[in-house]
């Protein structure tokens, strides 16, 4: 592919621990000013592009700009890609909110989501390799792993990397140690994904689809065990390596010793963690050229530069809907959503995410059209990721520049399972008098995050009570009942007002969806979230 020099010249739903922000900002804003113009840095264009391309192209990277100045965002790469490889590549902006460094396409972001593509196709490449097999519970890797089910005995037994990476395993959002909300960066993965262990899961196994962070943690753990290498090593050497992805890393110290990263702002936010222990899950870094190598893996069915990395029939697994996500047509395979939504959307997609720690990216590509894009952007929340992500595809695409020139079968949801909406027979238990020592106000372990001046004042005036991560357990109508802060309904997780629980066992209750409240650990917790008592 030859390159040369181009010279200088729809929203998207995320999650965030923070996003809470938003609403202190309407009492103090100390956003800052991006009134100075947006560099355009290293950018690379295909050569001799059809002219209908390459005026679409040049229309949209003229219009970025303006797009990420609108959005207050400080830096974002972006890449289009096909299976030949790069069509065009651009770097916009600075790498932090002091304008040191401009974003190049080699620039690395925190990916967070994004993450679970790239570790489902690492997990695939052990499957290959004659590590690990998809259907075999995970105990045969992890013997001394143990979950508990209000469902079923024994669920470890039925919990298998397929259903870890199609979030159907029924396990929790988060673990205990080492999650977004107390995101340490003391803790080791293997200590991170140990304290799994031990908990209850949220629905029974293989019933459900159910997001959740640890499922990709424990899947990557069992390659880490097998392998005899940690995750970060085993994935560099077959997937980052062989692909060419040379500014790409799972290994937190390395990222830590980047300094042309990108760093994440987060609004409110003084300080937001660089790196945390989920590193399968959610914290790898890569850059928009990286991933567009990555992308144009996929687009050629498991090929790269004329090479097999992954066999078709992997990725025809990887490719099978596992998981209703919603309704019509969006389905979860082995870590990514696939999307034929009508009639908002008539043509295939594949997709992902990643929201968190002052990131805001999104990857996708249409296999029928052999045509993707990566946007990586360091600001969050922010509201153009879905002019940036999706408007050039969508050009290309929907204006009938490009044909559809690789058959793709339509989706089979003949094999998913439905997304998990409760328990039917969750039965509230009467109220006891020895269940007053758990009454009380229960505030979160939020650490790690600094807040600016003006939000520690705006919580101040806008009630702690409302904005801080706690928890409220009492009895109400002759049961014991739980309340969620309003912080909740900031972050993107449905609140629980007045849930009543039922004891499964002393000291352990749970909600009708299926989440515990866990007053038999060392440390209580709720949603696998640490608590101290307030």
């Amino acid at each position: 592919m030859k390159s040369h020099n181009c010279g200088i010249s729809r929203k998207h739903p995320a999650r965030s621990i923070v996003a809470f922000a938003v609403q202190l900002a309407v009492v103090a804003s100390a956003c800052p000013s991006l009134a100075r113009p947006v560099p355009q840095t290293g950018c690379q264009k295909r050569k001799n592009l059809d002219p209908k391309v390459d005026a679409a192209v040049e229309q949209f990277r003229s219009s970025v700009p303006a797009i990420v100045k609108k959005g207050k965002v400080p830096g974002a790469a972006i890449a289009l890609v096909d299976e030949q490889g790069i069509i065009w590549a651009e770097g916009f902006g600075h790498t932090d909110r002091k304008r040191r460094t401009r974003v190049t396409p080699d620039t690395p972001f925190l990916i967070n989501g994004m993450s679970k593509t790239l570790t489902a196709t690492a997990v695939l490449l052990a499957v290959q390799d004659g590590l690990v097999e998809l259907d075999e519970p995970i105990t045969t890797y992890l013997p001394d792993f143990k979950v508990y089910s209000r469902y079923e005995e024994h669920p470890e037994d039925k919990i298998t990397l397929r259903r870890l990476l199609s979030y159907t395993a029924g396990l929790a959002v988060e673990a205990p140690l080492g999650n977004s909300f107390e995101p340490s960066p003391t803790v080791s993965f293997e200590d991170h994904v140990k304290s799994i262990g031990g908990g209850w899961l949220i629905c029974p196994v293989g019933s459900n689809y159910y997001y959740g962070n640890v499922s990709s943690d424990l899947a990557a753990y069992a390659i880490q065990v097998v392998s005899g290498k940690p995750f970060e090593e085993y994935v560099n050497q077959r997937l980052f390596g062989p692909l060419g992805m040379s500014n790409s890393t799972a290994d937190r110290e390395q990222i830590l010793a980047r300094r042309d990263r990108a760093t994440g702002s987060m609004m409110a936010m003084s300080a937001v963690p660089a790196v945390y222990p989920a590193l399968a899950a959610g914290c790898m870094y890569s850059s928009a050229r990286d991933l567009a190598r990555f992308i144009q893996l996929h687009i050629n069915n498991g090929s790269l530069d004329g090479k097999r990395i992954l066999n078709e029939s992997l990725i025809d697994a990887m490719y099978t809907p596992k998981g209703i996500i919603a309704q019509p047509d969006v389905y979860y395979g082995l870590g990514i959503i696939i999307d034929k939504r009508s009639p908002e959307r008539i043509e295939l997609i594949f997709h992902y995410n990643g929201s968190g720690f002052g990131f805001l990216s999104f990857m996708h590509w249409y296999p029928e059209y052999g045509i993707g894009c990566v946007v990586l952007t360091n600001r969050l929340p922010h509201p153009v990721l879905g002019e940036l992500a999706l408007t050039l595809t969508d050009k290309l695409v929907k204006g009938k520049i490009l044909e559809k020139r690789f058959p793709q079968p339509t989706p089979d949801p003949n094999e998913c399972v439905g997304t998990w909406q409760g328990w039917s027979d969750h039965s509230p238990t009467a109220y006891k008098p020895q269940w007053s020592k758990y009454c009380g106000t229960h505030r979160l372990r939020f650490t790690e995050y600094k807040l600016e001046w003006w939000a520690h004042l705006a919580v101040l005036i806008l009630g702690r009570d409302k904005y801080t991560p706690q928890i409220k357990v009492h009895e109400k109508d002759g049961f014991l009942s739980l309340t969620e802060s309003r912080f909740f309904d900031q972050v993107g997780l449905p609140r629980h007002v007045d849930e009543r629980l039922q004891e499964l066992k002393p000291g352990l209750f749970s909600t009708r969806s299926g989440i515990s409240l866990d007053f038999t650990r060392e440390v209580p917790t709720w949603r696998n979230y640490r608590l101290t008592r307030r």
